[in-house]
C-alpha cells in the first residue's frame, strides 16, 4: 500500500512538473503552440526589410555612389542586349523548320536583321553608359519583337 502511495504521490507531482503547452509567457502572452505569424513570414519580413534599408541607402548615395550604381546597372543592360542579339541569330537559324513562304522569309529576315541591330546599339548604348537613352531603345526593340509575333506567332503556342 505504502508503495502504490508513493507512486500516486510521484505520478502528480510529474504531471505538475511536465511544462504546460499553453502557459503564459513573459509579459503575461499566452503560449498557444502554434508559431507566431511573424516567425512564419519571417524570410519574407527579413527581404521586405532589407529592401526598405536598401530603398533608404538609395536615397542618400553620393554622387559617386550612383554613378558605381549606374555603371553596374547598365554592364547588366549589355549582357542581356549580347545575350538577346545570339537568341536573334539561333531564330534565324530556326527559319527553315517555319515553313514560310518567299515574302514571309523576306518579312522575317528583315524584322530579326533589325532586331540584331537594335541589340548592337542597345550594347553600345549601355557600353558607352547612356543610362538616358535605353528606355528609346528598348521601346524600338520592344516594338520589333511585337510586329514579328503579330505576324509570325501563332496564337496559343
Amino acid at each position: 500500500m505504502k508503495t502504490l502511495y508513493l507512486a500516486a504521490i510521484l505520478l502528480m507531482l510529474s504531471a505538475c512538473s511536465q511544462n504546460n503547452q499553453y502557459a503564459n509567457l513573459e509579459g503575461g502572452r499566452r503560449q498557444t503552440g502554434q508559431p507566431a505569424l511573424h516567425a512564419v513570414r519571417d524570410k519574407r519580413l527579413h527581404e521586405l526589410m532589407d529592401r526598405m534599408n536598401s530603398l533608404m541607402q538609395e536615397r542618400f548615395m553620393t554622387e559617386q555612389q550612383l554613378d558605381v550604381e549606374r555603371r553596374k546597372y547598365s554592364r547588366q543592360i549589355g549582357e542581356a542586349a549580347r545575350d538577346l542579339a545570339a537568341t536573334v541569330e539561333i531564330m534565324i537559324a530556326r527559319m527553315p523548320g517555319l515553313q514560310l513562304n518567299a515574302a514571309e522569309q523576306t518579312t522575317f529576315l528583315a524584322l530579326a536583321g533589325k532586331l540584331r541591330e537594335e541589340m548592337r546599339q542597345l550594347q553600345q548604348l549601355a557600353e558607352q553608359n547612356h543610362i538616358d537613352a535605353i528606355p528609346d531603345s528598348l521601346h524600338e526593340i520592344n516594338t520589333t519583337c511585337t510586329s514579328c509575333h503579330a505576324l509570325f506567332r501563332k496564337l496559343g503556342s
